[in-house]
């Protein structure tokens, strides 16, 4: 178990390609927002980032839906996370004087307890809570202070008015809360009389028939797949 967690998420001896899951999953992703899209999708492109640099400024937007909300038609940064719960490494989420509380480790208690509160404060950031001279927080009691922080969409959110959501699929192929409710919301859309599901569904006996089983699945199996994928390729 340890040799394939150090095959898949790399170590100082073992290299590892993170781009595979990461960029399997987001196919997969892409092929959910079109599936129900209103607006233009871009994806975003690390060697050339000057195709989405004027969406958000200082990170690459994995996919932005132009004009994708429905409502206010504002657009829409889809942000796509393949982390592993898996590591080595751990936080404690102590915090220090000079820059306030922290994230702290906790799959042991909760679902995504390893992986979704560093990818929210890492994608969104945070508002500046508490007060200094109170010290960093402390998550047992919920007091402390804990310091602004900008994260990776800060100018698409704050800058340009967009929306952005995060797509969390741990490597083991779970979906994180954020995620499944992205994958309702859109059955719902695509539920309506008038909307046009462009879902590829399978024609097996044994294919999924349901927007959120066949994509939920997609997900699922591009997350897992490009994990074992990297297993094999640095075993």
């Amino acid at each position: 178990m340890r040799k394939g967690d150090q095959l898949a998420n790399g170590s100082k001896d073992i290299p590892c390609e993170h781009n595979i899951r990461h960029n399997g999953t987001m196919y997969a992703a892409a092929n959910m927002v079109r599936a129900r899209a209103c607006g233009k999708l871009v994806l975003g492109d690390k060697a050339n980032p000057q195709t989405t640099f004027h969406r958000n400024e200082g990170h690459v937007t994995d996919m932005c839906e132009i004009g994708g909300d429905l409502q206010s038609q504002r657009d829409v940064h889809y942000e796509v996370k393949v982390p592993s719960a898996l590591t080595k490494t751990r936080q404690a989420g102590q915090g220090s004087a000079a820059h306030g509380g922290c994230c702290a480790s906790l799959g042991h208690k909760f679902g995504f307890g390893n992986t979704l509160d560093q990818t929210l404060l890492k994608v969104l950031g945070c508002k500046e809570r508490g007060h200094k001279s109170q010290g960093p927080l402390v998550h047992a009691t919920g007091k402390g202070w804990v310091k602004e922080h900008k994260g990776q969409y800060y100018d698409a959110l704050h800058v340009k008015n967009g929306i952005v959501k995060i797509c969390l699929v741990e490597s083991q192929g779970g979906i994180a809360p954020p995620t499944k409710r992205i994958i309702f919301n859109f059955a719902k859309e695509v539920g309506s009389p008038s909307a046009v599901d462009r879902t590829d569904y399978g024609t097996a006996s044994g294919s999924a028939r349901g927007f959120v089983q066949h994509h939920s699945q997609q997900l699922s199996r591009a997350a897992v797949c490009g994990d074992s994928q990297n297993i094999n390729n640095a075993a």
